[in-house]
């Protein structure tokens, strides 16, 4: 079990993450909306990215500044934005893409990072940063393969941070079902003996559904207000808040049909109260004369409120009638004798 803000991740419940993205559009306002909007939604946490072009690129091209661009925002926000989320008793945090934004982090006493894949496979000294902070981790594999997982994981172990969760998930936008290969999330599971989660890049909530079934311990879905926005992660498979609502309400029934309540020796008080009515009754298809055996020939079975159980007729050798029994009519306990097959 890891510990976000009294969260135990690891429980019954899956950690669920509204991914904001760039869908700020690099207005604060937006910003403040879009947590707020999460929250509301029912997320456990709102992740946003921490990237700045210059920190990141030397000499960018124009194509490379444009798009960048659109996905950062100003340092001065994690404070602002982590106060925010405070007030709203909802846990903010971020991605951090270049060394500074960790201190950034730091100064904010985020409690959980997540190290995107495009770090995981390409930048180990923003890993060992992390790592070396002791504090919870996701890691996601994304365009991470095998090798680059395995040596990331071996960063944690080094500064003994045993509290990380890996999310699987597709580096593609939006993901085909036939791609997701969901199976690999406990593949990671049994590989590294971590937790386990899925960042879903699918459109609609059926494909995390599904994990959450398989043993997600944490979900993470991209988010905006609006997917009008012209924004690189408001597209098809970015939740707005009433998607987001109801893939939280989901996972939450989801997981109530996995809580364990008792063994199947006795069946529900409703699900009894349904069978006692449906119970088959032995009923006369013809007169039968006091003295007679009962058999398929003189007897059927129907359901009815009362009459001998049609259950009872196979645990004795013979039944005969106690009484003249009319045709069509129920057949009750006083009208028949049994004899015990023991």
């Amino acid at each position: 079990m890891i510990d976000v803000n009294g969260f135990e991740i690891g429980g019954d419940k899956a950690y669920i993450i509204a991914d904001v993205g760039s869908n700020h559009k690099q207005d604060l306002i937006l910003a403040k909306e879009s947590i707020h909007a999460a929250k509301e939604a029912g997320a456990n946490a709102v992740k946003f990215q921490s990237i700045q072009t210059d920190a990141l690129y030397h000499k960018p091209s124009l194509s490379t500044r444009n798009f960048v661009n659109q996905l950062e925002f100003p340092e001065d926000w994690h404070f602002q934005l982590s106060e925010y989320a405070k007030k709203l008793d909802v846990t903010f945090f971020s991605s951090p893409t270049y060394l500074k934004s960790i201190d950034l982090l730091e100064e904010i006493k985020v409690p959980i990072y997540k190290i995107a894949s495009a770090q995981i496979g390409t930048f180990p000294q923003l890993v060992e940063k992390v790592a070396s902070t002791g504090k919870p981790t996701i890691i996601s594999t994304g365009i991470a393969n095998y090798a680059e997982l395995t040596k990331a994981i071996g960063i944690f172990e080094k500064f003994n941070n045993t509290n990380y969760i890996i999310l699987h998930c597709n580096s593609v936008y939006p993901a085909p079902p036939h791609i997701v290969n969901m199976p690999m999330m406990n593949v990671y599971k049994a590989m590294f003996n971590c937790l386990v989660g899925f960042s879903d890049h699918t459109n609609g909530n059926h494909v995390a559904l599904s994990s959450v079934a398989q043993g997600a311990k944490v979900i993470e879905k991209h988010f905006t207000l609006s997917r009008d926005f012209k924004t690189p992660d408001s597209t098809s498979f970015a939740a707005t808040p009433e998607d987001f609502k109801t893939l939280v309400n989901s996972i939450r029934e989801v997981e109530l049909s996995m809580t364990w309540t008792k063994p199947r020796t006795v069946i529900l008080k409703e699900e009894s109260n349904f069978k006692n009515s449906i119970i088959y009754r032995l009923r006369a298809k013809k007169n039968i004369v006091k003295g007679d055996s009962l058999n398929s020939d003189n007897v059927d079975f129907i359901r009815y409120e009362s009459g001998v159980d049609a259950r009872t007729f196979a645990e004795y050798s013979s039944y005969k009638a106690a009484a003249d029994i009319t045709k069509n009519s129920i057949i009750y306990d006083d009208q028949i004798e049994r004899q015990s097959t023991h």
